[in-house]
């Protein structure tokens, strides 16, 4: 069976250093590898993970046009699946792009994107996504360095949520990073999965497991933060909290009947 990582993060070698650099600087974060493709799939292998969900933000309408390159990643490498972004001020048609091109799906990070997910503007988006059958990864809550999180609180996703039972959410991050307390109100709906990105060792184990038992195990998803976290030591973390089985099913059989694998 295929084991996936849902959430990664790569760019083009000439801007990875520029983009990482910048992140490291705001938020205090610390990567453990290049930002580039070599590197994750290096990252990948050594843990045994199959597949990488590479994740692409369009933090200005123009930036769009990388979407023809992690387009280009997922014909090149058949271990990346490859997601494209949007942007608010985009034309919905944008997304009439993503099958042709082979991307599964689009990534919204509003902090970054600087718009709320529940912007009303933001609806034919989603309406056109769930029409297409794409899977929108979001990501939710706080950030990293004590930065707040204004556009990504777990409230914020709820009228999506309500609004396009047939679109396929991914709440990264447990569905609210430092934002724990408010995640209950997003579990519970069908079309909504959670990964795990970036939360070994920055959340307590019991609350991590707690969570999990809430949001239900069907529902989460084995991922990274790749390259701020590293392959091998995000599955083994997880696989010794959760068990080899449980871990199953976020690292393969999660991922997979949601990817259609």
């Amino acid at each position: 069976m295929l084991t996936f990582d849902f959430h990664a993060h790569v760019f083009r070698e000439d801007v990875a250093e520029k983009l990482i650099g910048k992140m490291e600087e705001i938020y205090g974060v610390k990567r453990r590898y290049n930002a580039v493709v070599g590197d994750v799939l290096v990252s990948a292998e050594s843990a045994g993970i199959d597949r990488v969900a590479v994740l692409s933000i369009a933090n200005r309408p123009e930036h769009v046009h990388f979407n023809d390159w992690y387009a280009d990643l997922g014909r090149k490498y058949e271990k990346i699946i490859p997601f494209g972004s949007i942007h608010i001020e985009n034309d919905p048609a944008e997304l009439d792009r993503f099958p042709k091109l082979g991307l599964k799906g689009l990534k919204i990070q509003p902090n970054a994107q600087r718009f709320y997910p529940d912007d009303k503007r933001m609806f034919p988006i989603y309406k056109r996504a769930a029409e297409l059958g794409l899977i929108v990864v979001f990501h939710t809550g706080d950030e990293e360095g004590g930065v707040k999180g204004t556009f990504s609180q777990p409230k914020q996703f709820v009228k999506i949520i309500e609004s396009f039972p047939k679109l396929k959410i991914v709440l990264a991050h447990f569905g609210g990073y430092k934002a724990w307390d408010s995640v209950d109100q997003l579990i519970g709906y069908d079309n909504v999965y959670f990964d795990t990105a970036y939360l070994p060792t920055r959340i307590n184990d019991d609350l991590f497991v707690s969570m999990a038992e809430r949001i239900g195990f069907d529902r989460i998803l084995f991922g990274t933060d790749f390259p701020f976290r590293d392959h091998k030591t995000e599955r083994e973390y997880i696989e010794k909290l959760f068990g080899k089985d449980l871990s199953a099913k976020f690292l393969s059989e999660n991922p997979a009947r949601l990817l259609g694998f």
